[in-house]
């Protein structure tokens, strides 16, 4: 797969070999149930307690407030539903942005089908929320709002801190979160700055394996268990733990450190140059959501009279990777609702793609894309 040329990094980034290496011991080697009693397991259960460790440290949040997901998605599905549902309530207020993750739209649809009221707040064309609508929306029996820190399809990245004040400044009695997944690589997160009490991460948006997260609880916030059984994770997410992708996760956080500012540079750099280079070679295009506050690696871009599925299928032939959107909603044929909440033409978004690019590519990469582009288009 050497000949891929890979533009899908906010859809999924590939594992980091340094990350793998650490994930095998706990593959083949230290392979034990850390929910066991003997000292084998006690070397999963060390490797797991110094993961939430560090991985909390580096949100500035306390140990005991982070929680291991099987993803984002989960993450994000615990923040509604144990706020809700599996605390009992029958109704309440939701306000969510209009282009949440699919993982915070479709569960938002399922409580109002069982009883909630939800208010989605769009954006403005510029793919940013207004935090008075925010604000204005909220009425007395408003219990969660959550606002995406970097959208997943046109990376816009909202001013979470501003919005969260307004809103605690409203009433604190309502619980704030925020899907943090695409902002881990990209931003220096302080959920105490912040002052949000849920954020949900994902380990594969950052070089760790698919199938780990995590979910910031904020100590304090009156949040049900979502999956029940064992006593795993303080008894509040039952199962036996993913610890190699624990440990995988971790390991990706240690690189973060050292590497974050530098692989935004790099993804800044690639961007620049892919704009620079379809200024040079087209006219009809149409770059969707504001080039400013953004996330470094994402470009959503339209090509006027363009279907967006023929050109997807038309970079897959000749080996290069880029969506149309979502990952999750990548078998849709329909238009992206994160566009349509932005009030973005028809044809734009039946032009709409989404390129993402990751530190690991190169500017001869974009140079191979343009020319495929050429012959695509023409």
């Amino acid at each position: 797969m050497s000949n891929i040329i890979y533009f899908d990094n906010f859809a999924t980034t590939s594992l980091n070999e340094e990350i793998f290496n650490e994930m095998k011991k706990f593959l083949i080697f230290n392979y034990s149930n850390p929910s066991s009693l003997y000292e084998f397991s006690q070397k999963s259960r060390v490797a797991i307690e110094k993961s939430r460790e560090n991985i909390s440290n580096y949100i500035n949040a306390e140990k005991n407030e982070l929680f291991f997901t099987s993803g984002g998605t989960e993450a994000d599905n615990w923040a509604l539903m144990g706020l809700t549902l599996f605390k009992g309530r029958k109704n309440g207020h939701i306000i969510l942005t209009a282009f949440e993750h699919s993982a915070i739209i479709e569960t938002a649809k399922f409580l109002e089908n069982r009883g909630f009221d939800v208010t989605f707040i769009n954006p403005n064309k510029e793919g940013f929320i207004d935090k008075k609508d925010i604000v204005d929306a909220i009425r007395e029996d408003t219990i969660l709002v959550s606002v995406m820190y970097v959208n997943n399809e046109v990376g816009t990245i909202q001013d979470i801190k501003t919005i969260c004040s307004f809103v605690k400044e409203k009433n604190s009695n309502i619980v704030f979160h925020t899907d943090a997944v695409q902002a881990l690589s990209e931003l220096e997160i302080d959920v105490k700055d912040l002052n949000v009490d849920l954020l949900s991460i994902s380990g594969h948006k950052v070089h760790a394996p698919k199938g780990i997260g995590a979910l910031y609880i904020k100590t304090g916030t009156d949040i049900e268990n979502f999956i029940f059984g064992g006593s795993q994770e303080r008894s509040r997410r039952a199962g036996t733990e993913n610890v190699a992708g624990i440990v995988g996760f971790s390991k990706a956080i240690d690189i973060l450190r050292i590497k974050r500012e530098e692989n935004v540079s790099k993804r800044f750099a690639l961007r620049n140059y892919f704009l620079k280079k379809i200024k040079e070679n087209f006219e009809n295009y149409k770059i969707n959501g504001s080039i400013e506050n953004r996330s470094s690696g994402n470009i959503n871009i339209s090509f006027l009279g363009i279907d967006k599925e023929m050109l997807i299928m038309s970079m897959d032939f000749k080996g290069i990777c880029i969506s149309g959107g979502s990952a999750c909603s990548s078998g849709s044929v329909e238009n992206s609702h994160v566009l349509t909440a932005m009030d973005i033409d028809e044809e734009l978004k039946n032009s709409a793609i989404r390129i993402s690019f990751g530190e690991n590519n190169t500017f001869g990469e974009i140079d191979e894309f343009i020319i495929a582009l050429k012959e695509i288009i023409s």
